[in-house]
């Protein structure tokens, strides 16, 4: 009885000994979305113990084609296949399986994996439907933001993947919230309404999902009305002129002597009758009074485009230098070949920024205009950046800073209940162009002035704003030392308006406005209370 008691007990330890740990495949999953022909395809998961060797088996209709494997997972039980080329393994369109197993589980109790492969690319099987939810059309003005928030209809469904097709120039999408957001140019508009058509696409997986949407932008500008063509001349009768000339007796003073040169050059009825009754002028422009231009250069081919002459003349050294030496008559190669000579803009300006920006910063800022003069004594600042340069209209007496106009001798604020410009931001920034400034009108136009709570704000801020803000405005403009402790004191004051930018609706503004309003008031007036308190406190210790 004994001896039979001993020889069970060493066959249960020899099988405790023998018989290896079973560990299961929790789960089972391709290490990116999808993988390409050209890609190597990787599979990852974990299973229950850690340290096991992990096989995936790929099969389609019962035959295995391929098998990976990882040759022993980490402590944790994850695990990552050896890599294995595509197109190696999947070599038609359809359905396949991956199965994975560990080496004490049999293949029939691995966790199945559904693959799809359409020629191009292997991805997951999904159980779920990609689909976007409806976006409406929209309509905005030229340099007005629009934003909206594109969402699909199953929320579960995450790591969706927005984007964009065909949009319009400028215009963004966040690739993970779906916020889209554009605002379109002064260029982007026109004469009339244009309609800008594009798509949005989600993308999961294998999976993708378009919504077309029309944006309209509002007309822009007004088409200028053409001028009516001139009357025809009635046909004056022969005089003698005498030799001394002068102008022609049928020229009248009011009228543009060009337009006669014009009729001359287009109607052969006209110069033949300008011919036969004042061949006693050397030409059309003597008769009405112009100089007359000289004529194009005789090497000019009058059926090729005269900018080639020109580009010739900038880029070829010999081309140059023969034209210099066999026309000196001309004053340039665009009078040899009968273009205007373009303006020649000073070498700081640069020709991407709007050129009214040099002009502003010109007036408004000494050290700036101290150096321009200093610098180009023999040009005005409108000549250097090439604009008309605007006529000058002196005031009776005074000055008033920006944000007032002078009345009856007095200087009062301008009525901004509308929206004005930010003067105090203008100032600290430099200009009405700089990022920060146009990040507060952008609020304000956008946010705020879209609803009736909002303008509201704005009518009762504006009326206290301005007030003292040209006040302010004009302390930054004489001191830069005061103007960089204001643009350190409002950067927290921008920081918390951002917040501003995700309201949409009536009772948004109205919600996130309160809150930035205690925000700032808990910065600004809070905060520096607690310190003077406890500050005195320890004062008086």
């Amino acid at each position: 009885m004994l001896t039979r008691l001993a020889l069970l007990i060493v066959f249960g330890i020899s099988l405790v000994i023998i018989t290896p740990a079973h560990a299961d495949v929790e789960s089972l999953s391709l290490g990116k979305p999808f993988y390409t022909n050209e890609e190597n395809i990787e599979f990852v998961g974990t299973e229950e113990d850690g340290f096991k060797q992990v096989s995936v088996a790929i099969k389609r209709n019962g035959v295995t084609l391929e098998l990976l494997g990882d040759p022993a997972s980490d402590k944790d039980g994850a695990f990552t296949t050896f890599p294995r080329l595509v197109e190696k393994i999947f070599e038609s369109n359809g359905t396949y399986e991956a199965i994975a197993f560990t080496s004490t589980q049999r293949i029939e109790d691995g966790i199945i994996l559904n693959l799809e492969y359409d020629g191009q690319r292997v991805t997951e099987v999904t159980d779920f439907v990609l689909a976007l939810k409806s976006i409406s059309d929209y309509s905005t003005d030229v340099e007005k933001t629009i934003t909206f928030t594109a969402s699909i209809t199953d929320s579960s469904v995450k790591d969706v993947v927005f984007s964009l097709d065909d949009e319009p120039s400028g215009a963004t999408i966040d690739s993970e919230s779906g916020k889209f957001v554009w605002t379109p140019s002064k260029s982007q508009g026109n004469i009339q309404d244009v309609d800008y058509s594009f798509d949005i696409i989600a993308t999961k997986g294998s999976q993708e999902d378009k919504e077309s949407i029309t944006i309209t932008v509002k007309q822009a500008y007004v088409e200028p009305v053409k001028e009516p063509e001139p009357t025809k001349e009635p046909e004056p009768t022969k005089t003698t002129e005498p030799k001394d000339l002068g102008i022609a007796s049928f020229v009248d003073k009011t009228k543009d002597p060009q337009s006669y040169v014009d009729r001359y050059n287009n109607e052969a009825t006209y110069k033949e009758w300008f011919d036969d009754n004042f061949a006693e002028y050397d030409s059309i422009y003597q008769a009405v009074g112009l100089e007359e231009p000289k004529v194009l250069a005789s090497f000019v081919d009058k059926t090729k485009d005269p900018q080639s002459y020109v580009d010739r003349y900038n880029n070829e050294a010999t081309y140059k230098e023969w034209f210099d030496d066999n026309f000196a008559e001309y004053d340039s190669i665009y009078q040899a070949v009968g273009l205007e000579e373009p303006k020649v803009l000073a070498s700081f300006v640069d020709p991407n920024l709007d050129p009214q920006y040099y002009v502003d910063r010109y007036n408004k800022e000494t050290t700036y205009k101290k150096w321009f003069d200093e610098t180009y004594p023999d040009i005005t600042i409108y000549e250097a950046v090439g604009l008309e340069e605007e006529e000058i209209v002196e005031q009776e007496f005074g000055e008033c800073g920006e944000g007032t106009d002078l009345v009856d001798g007095m200087c009062v604020i301008v009525d901004n209940s509308n929206g004005g410009g930010c003067l105090i931001a203008t100032a600290t920034y430099g200009s009405e162009m700089a990022p920060q400034v146009q990040f507060l009108r952008e609020v304000r136009d956008n946010q705020l002035m879209s609803t009736n709570s909002g303008s509201l704000f704005m009518t009762g801020f504006n009326q206290l704003y301005y007030s003292f803000s040209p006040t302010i405005a004009d302390m930054e403009r004489e001191n830069p030392a005061f103007k960089e402790a204001v643009k350190i004191g409002i950067t927290p004051l921008l920081s918390s308006l951002s917040i501003m930018s995700y309201a949409e609706s009536e009772s948004e503004i109205l919600g996130y406005g309160i809150g930035v309003l205690l925000l700032n008031l808990g910065m600004y007036v809070a905060a520096p209370a607690m310190l003077i308190h406890k500050a005195r406190k320890y004062v008086r210790i």
